[in-house]
This record gives structure tokens, sequence and C-alpha cells, in this order.
């Protein structure tokens, strides 16, 4: 009878429960099922309805977002984020949602760059989200812009461009430091933002 229980422990020694994952990554209960649902964790649910997630895709999120075991802090600060949303039906649902995430960021909506950069003109930004869906010219063009204002300016810590050109990062002056330009080839989601901002602040924190 001992042998089925002594198969079995291995395997579930390699799953985690959600608090256990919340507190190894430093995130909120809310976090980490939005991570779940957008595939970032991998997880199943036992018999009694109870979720259990791959310790494995845990240390890959851990790895992939550079930082240890932390515990979150106590503080007020808020991490300021610029986004640039074609789409005025996507700001408008991402301004009521951002305030339900439960994360230390103030968003700032703009329809076009521009705008956005005359934003970080003003005041230190950590992120600047660009979503995209102009003719490939067009986007190697602002791409091209936002690296000079990136590399003269030093007002934004991180760029984060969603386009469906995937190679698009090929169009950066390869003179130039594009470490903190990121492209990915993702539609904008308000769950996938919410995950993805989620992943970046605790970063930011460790």
């Amino acid at each position: 009878m001992s042998t089925e229980t002594e198969t079995l422990e291995p395997e579930i020694a390699e799953f985690v429960t959600s608090s256990q994952a919340a507190k190894r990554l430093g995130l909120s209960m809310a976090t980490i099922q939005k991570l779940v649902d957008n595939n970032i964790l991998q997880a199943w649910r036992t018999f009694g309805g109870h979720r259990r997630i791959a310790m494995s895709s845990v240390l890959n999120y851990q790895n992939a977002n550079s930082f240890e075991k932390i515990t979150r802090p106590a503080s007020d600060r808020l991490y300021k984020v610029v986004m640039v949303i074609e789409s005025q039906e996507l700001a408008t649902r991402l301004r009521k949602e951002v305030a339900q995430w439960g994360l230390p960021v103030q968003v700032s909506f703009f329809e076009s760059l521009t705008e956005a950069l005359l934003e970080l003109l003003n005041d230190k930004h950590e992120l600047l989200v660009v979503q995209t869906t102009a003719p490939r010219k067009e986007q190697e063009k602002f791409l091209e812009i936002l690296q000079k204002f990136i590399n003269s300016r030093h007002t934004v810590a991180h760029t984060l461009v969603l386009s469906r050109e995937e190679d698009l990062v090929a169009a950066l002056n390869p003179d130039a430091n594009p470490v903190s330009v990121q492209v990915l080839d993702k539609d904008l989601s308000p769950l996938w933002m919410s995950a993805y901002l989620a992943g970046f602040v605790a970063q930011r924190r460790g």
C-alpha cells in the first residue's frame, strides 16, 4: 500500500501551491492567478479543485526576470509607466483595469508617440510601452526616433514595443545601445499587460 504513496511523492514535490509560488516570487495571489491564466506559469487542478503550479515554470519565470526570492517591501513608491495605445477602445479598457490590478504603477496613456515623448521630456519614467500596427516603414522611423531619444535623454529605463513586425529590432542602429528597447510580436491585452507589469515591478524592486 505504501508503494503508491512513495511513487507519488517525488511527482507532487515538483509542484507548489499558489501561495507558495506567490511567496517565492514576491507577488500577490491575484498576480499569480493572472500569470497562470496567461500560461506564463504552468498549472493544473487536483480532483479537489486545488491549483498546483509547476515548480519548473516558477523557477523559469524567476530566472527570466533576473530576481531572487524576495519579500515585497512596504513602499509607497509608484513606478511611472507611459503607454502609447492606438486603439481608443483598448486604452479606455486599460484605464479602468489598471486600478484593479493592485500594482504600484502610475500609468499615463497617449494616442501618439510624439505626445508620449513630450511627457518623457518633463519627468523620468521606468517604462514606455508602445503598441503599433502602422506600416513597416513608419515603425522603423519611430523606432529610430525612440532610440535617439532614449540615448540622449535617459528619462525612461526600459522601452517595450509591441509589433507584428517581429524582426523590427533589426532596424535598430547597431552603433547605438539597443539594450533598453525590447520588441515583441504580441497583442496587447489587459491580462497579458498586467502579468508583464507584475514581473517588471518585481524585477525593479529586486
